[in-house]
């Protein structure tokens, strides 16, 4: 298990994968932990598997029945395209998102998505890094279509999605709110 992430970020030069404590308050605990033990069961309901990790606790900061969660990096994609869970739509197996080009013109795409990160999309190919995707006003519109792009900061996006359910999903490439023009 420790050799799987060997050379990628978020482990050590020995190949063990660090774990990080994140506390109720969102802070990170201050001590990296260690990987103490891996069940080699699967959860036939849920697909997991359950691993402990062991963190020093030098000063009790975290205590007895304390809620944690605790995230592990098994490793890092170089230049990965990610947008936003919402500006991908499947339709019969088929994964498609919207992009807005330098003419600022509508074109879909067919994509293949790799993995989820929380409210995006690892892509593996069909988007390059910097195309602009649309993630608001995909149902209005239309390939070939002229919009009127409105870039979308990362942090915006991330913000307006925790505020309420109805808020675009966050993307990591260039995103945009695209109204169409009239004609």
């Amino acid at each position: 298990l420790a050799d799987a992430g060997a050379g990628d970020g978020g482990v050590t030069p020995g190949g063990a994968a660090v774990f990080k404590l994140i506390l109720a308050d969102g802070s990170t605990h201050p001590q990296d932990g260690k990987l103490s033990f891996v069940d080699r069961n699967v959860n036939p309901t849920t697909g997991t598997i359950q691993v402990e990790a062991e963190f020093p606790n030098p000063g009790g900061v975290v205590r007895p029945g304390q809620f944690a969660k605790v995230r592990v990096e098994v490793g890092q994609k170089k230049d990965a395209v990610l947008v936003a869970r919402r500006s991908v739509a499947d339709q019969q197996g088929i994964t498609n998102v919207a992009i807005v080009t330098p003419d600022d013109t509508v074109e879909i795409r067919m994509v293949k998505t790799v993995e989820r990160v929380g409210d995006l999309w690892v892509l593996e190919s069909g988007v390059k890094p910097g195309e602009r995707v649309v993630v608001e006003g995909l149902q209005k519109v239309k390939p070939g279509a002229k919009v009127k792009p409105e870039l979308v900061p990362l942090i915006e996006l991330k913000t307006l999605d925790s505020a309420a359910t109805s808020a675009p999903a966050p993307s990591a490439s260039a995103a945009v709110a695209a109204s169409a023009e009239k004609p």
